[in-house]
């Protein structure tokens, strides 16, 4: 079943994990996914899966998400190629945690750069043609970033809303194992299809129920 097919994916963090996942599942689905990742020569390995199985996928160079410019340039070759964006994935991100009096502050500002603005950065310049598409953003982030992530998501579900673009939060867990992986981009293509079309400024926590579990307790 083609849920995704002809829609043009943006994924970011294609070079790995949940990133590279979830560009084999869309493209699995019908999308042509355009990833991105600064680790480039692995992205490039990830496009190689996509056409391995059949899909179409591009990847330009290396892509830095808290560079506007990067991000702008990556969107237009997406465009180029392929006519538009139907469908915004920002997944790539990374964090910095730690004690308050064990942390320099300017870990704070990289993790607010590379989860917040990293979004902020990829919808703007996917923005015009999620409009034209009416299309789908989503986006992506450990726990300990949800309570930024998703009051940002939902500023951008009220915002796209006059223009018919949907924005949902995809809260992955643990998983560091390909299981969870798997689970985290079978959520992406449904909430990205047709299927979804009536869930906006929602947060669909795909963990495996750890946020019901205690720090330190074993299963």
């Amino acid at each position: 079943m083609n849920r995704l097919e002809g829609k043009v994916a943006l994924v970011s963090g294609t070079a790995r994990g949940q990133g590279r996942a979830a560009a084999l599942r869309f493209a699995s689905e019908g999308a042509l996914v355009v990833g991105g990742d600064l680790l480039h020569e692995e992205a490039v390995q990830t496009q190689r899966l996509i056409a391995r199985e059949g899909g179409t996928a591009l990847t330009p160079g290396p892509l830095d998400v808290t560079d506007e410019e990067s991000v702008r340039s990556w969107t237009e070759e997406a465009v180029d190629a392929f006519g538009g964006v139907d469908i915004v994935y920002a997944n790539a991100g990374a964090v910095r945690f730690g004690a308050i009096d064990g942390r320099p502050y300017e870990d704070f500002g990289f993790t607010m750069r590379a989860e917040l603005d990293s979004v902020r950065l990829t919808v703007r310049a996917a923005w015009p043609h999620l409009v034209a598409s009416r299309g789908c953003v989503l986006t992506a982030g450990p726990t300990g970033t949800l309570t930024g992530l998703i009051p940002l998501t939902g500023q951008l579900a009220a915002q796209g809303a006059p223009y018919g673009i949907r924005a949902v939060c995809v809260g992955p867990g643990m998983n560091d194992t390909d299981g969870p992986r798997s689970d985290v981009a079978e959520g992406a293509v449904f909430l990205a299809s047709d299927e979804a079309a009536y869930i906006t400024g929602a947060n669909l926590v795909v963990g495996g129920d750890w946020s019901a579990v205690l720090p330190g307790a074993t299963t």
